[in-house]
């Protein structure tokens, strides 16, 4: 908990990669700039999606995400993610 709550209060802002996988196993991703914590215990952060988006379904109805904090160095990752793709993840390595 000690670890979370120190991690949070670092991150002033920055740009994050969001991730999940829809009920159906498609792989969905996107890239946020800034998120917010909501409690410790249990651990839970808040971002936002807007309701049109085309992977908001698969964030909606997935029980689980995956938010990576970038950095500097992985500002291609940031822009991949924030161009409208079909597959997101078509072309990285795995």
């Amino acid at each position: 908990m000690r670890v979370l709550s120190q991690s949070l209060a670092s991150f002033p802002t920055g740009v994050c990669l969001v991730t999940t996988v829809s009920p159906d196993g498609k792989r969905e991703g996107m890239t946020i700039n800034s998120f917010a914590s909501v409690s410790l215990a249990p651990p839970l952060i808040l971002w936002s999606i807007r309701d049109d988006a085309r992977s908001a379904d698969a964030f909606i109805g997935g029980p689980h995400f995956i938010l990576s904090v970038l950095a500097s160095s992985q500002r291609a990752m940031a822009m991949h993610f924030a161009r409208p793709a079909q597959d997101k993840f078509a072309g990285l390595v795995e």
